[in-house]
């Protein structure tokens, strides 16, 4: 996932959050502990971001979190494993960002969310902004088939779950929904794509009741009920626009061959 670093809003990370009036009992006691920790939590980001080696550790501090507790839920080797696939996913939007001269941050990791990375340029012609946003979905596919690859070599049922996993996250990724990944590549072809996108998500929340789900919905929608558009971005051209729908189906197409045949080999 890519977020845009919105520069109206640096200038006020280093204010001092207002606390209000404490309440009277427990819960204002309580209120007052959580709001304290919330202000020094925000000036620790800060700092962080603010040294070149805060932003690595912030990184690095976040990816071994986010390890730890997916350790939890399936053991240390997937939750390595996984979170690698996750890097990697982000190193892609990174490296496109890069190629195409866009500053990019550093990645950082969310648990049972996945992963951003900031684009600190925030705008962006509508080809350069898919090609950023393909990056990802692309360099993760190349990461998860070469896990099946060597998988399939060792006879390895970790590896194979590994890439049945990451085939599946990068599908998800290119759902034609802001802000995922798909959203942003949808957008250079087709300005109805987020339709499709709300439905699949809709029933995806049905289906699963996810909660995350219902977040990249709330977080869809000022983008798709915007009114007039985006009159200051260009309209591509039409030879460019096929180019990105095949290359957007094509991904999709293959991504799904990949879930298919990893969950073949997984079950023999």
């Amino acid at each position: 996932m890519i977020s845009e670093q919105r520069p109206e809003l640096e200038s006020n990370r280093d204010q001092i959050p207002r606390v209000p009036e404490p309440k009277k009992g427990v819960l204002g006691i309580v209120s007052g502990i959580l709001l304290l920790a919330l202000g020094k939590l925000k000036g620790l980001l800060f700092l962080l971001k603010a040294v070149p080696a805060g932003k690595m550790l912030l990184t690095a501090g976040s990816m071994f979190a986010m390890i730890a507790l997916e350790a939890t839920r399936s053991g240390l080797p997937f939750a390595a494993g996984f979170v690698v696939l996750i890097l990697i996913h982000e190193l892609g939007h990174g490296y496109a960002m890069r190629k195409h001269g866009v500053s990019a941050g550093w990645p950082i990791f969310i648990p049972f969310f996945g992963a951003m990375i900031a684009m600190k340029q925030r705008h962006v012609d509508r080809n350069t902004e898919a090609e950023i946003a393909f990056g990802g979905p692309y360099v993760g596919t190349l990461a998860s088939l070469g896990a099946a690859a060597l998988g399939m070599y060792l006879q390895s049922r970790l590896l194979m779950s590994l890439a049945y996993t990451g085939f599946f996250l990068n599908l998800f990724n290119l759902t034609p929904l802001s802000p995922l990944d798909g959203g942003r590549v949808a957008q250079a072809f087709s300005k109805k794509a987020w339709i499709v996108g709300l439905v699949v998500m809709a029933a995806l929340l049905l289906a699963t009741g996810t909660p995350q789900l219902l977040l990249v919905i709330v977080l869809a929608l000022p983008r798709v009920f915007r009114k007039g558009g985006e009159p200051d971005r260009e309209e591509l051209s039409e030879h460019v626009r096929q180019s990105w729908a095949i290359r957007y189906f094509g991904l999709c197409g293959f991504l799904a061959l990949g879930i298919y045949f990893s969950g073949v080999l997984l079950h023999r």
